[in-house]
């Protein structure tokens, strides 16, 4: 169909993209190079006639889209036009290995009250 050079230039290009999403530090940042991954796997499943390719990126080009207007309708929210700061990607959770507060270490009783729970391991 086209010239086997070009079609694997876009091919590793589009793998390029992919591997360059791994090093963004910020959400949009990664949402675009997602977008213009999937264009280019779009084009490289086309050409090449690979239709899981071309499926799961026609499928993924829709959701990074999204995506990316959810980011910047929440920025428009939350912060005041001139004062959004870059989003950084956290590389965890911070509440998730925090120790939990003693109000959430409580559990009902049979009475319906709160009671606390042994701090006892087992």
């Amino acid at each position: 169909m086209g010239d086997p050079l070009i079609i694997n230039g876009i091919g590793f290009a589009a793998a390029g993209l992919v591997l360059a999403t791994f090093c963004m530090r910020s959400m949009s940042a990664l949402r675009w190079v997602a977008i213009a991954s999937n264009v280019a796997f779009i084009a490289y499943g086309y050409l090449e006639h690979l239709a899981p390719v071309l499926l799961l990126h026609v499928l993924l080009l829709p959701v990074n889209s999204y995506r990316l207007a959810q980011l910047y309708g929440s920025q428009t929210r939350s912060k005041p036009t001139g004062e959004r700061k870059k989003q950084v990607l956290a590389p965890l959770d911070r509440n998730l290995f925090r120790k939990p507060t003693p109000a959430e270490c409580r559990t009902p009783d049979s009475s319906g009250r709160n009671a606390a729970v042994s701090s006892a391991r087992v």
